[in-house]
């Protein structure tokens, strides 16, 4: 029985031309991306490590290319606004073991192409427990944020790719 469910929902998503958001976002953005984030002087460290994560996670989402700015189609510039980290649960002694970090990013986006820019601010979150340690290391911070910038970049790969379909 489920061969057959498979294969009717195969058969169902082939019909109505379905394609996946990231295939109409690749159209947009093009073939070669330029990706600039904008160091925060508050935090130059994950300033860096963002960049490096975007530029991977574009790269693995949309298959394009990272590029120089003057050889891209698309130039995407990252602010990132804020970031907080907020307590959602204590232990016995009242010591936070379990965390939400919140980013607030702003992107904007220009099509080199058309010269049509779009702003987007976008918040993505990544809960996550310390464990018996109660204390947010920098290893913890970095590894926090970046989850969360992934998470606000997926809400900007998919808004792209909503406000073109």
């Amino acid at each position: 029985m489920s061969r057959y469910v498979f294969f009717l929902l195969i058969v169902f998503l082939a019909g109505c031309g379905y394609t996946p958001i990231a295939h109409h976002t690749k159209e947009v953005f093009g073939d070669r991306i330029f990706v600039e984030v904008k160091i925060d002087v508050r935090d130059p460290k994950n300033s860096v490590t963002l960049k490096d994560e975007v530029s991977k996670a574009i790269f693995k989402k949309l298959h394009t290319t990272i590029s120089d700015k003057e050889d891209s189609n698309a130039v995407i510039e990252i602010i990132l606004k804020n970031i907080s980290f907020s307590p959602l649960a204590e232990n016995t002694i009242g010591f936070s073991t379990f965390y939400q970090c919140k980013t607030e990013i702003e992107f904007k986006y220009t099509n080199k192409a058309t010269q049509k820019t779009r702003i987007f601010t976008k918040e993505g979150y990544y809960n996550f427990a310390l464990g018996d340690i109660s204390v947010i290391t920098d290893s913890i911070r970095m590894e926090a944020i970046n989850k969360a910038v992934l998470n606000t970049l997926d809400s900007f790969i998919s808004q792209i790719g909503i406000d073109i379909s």
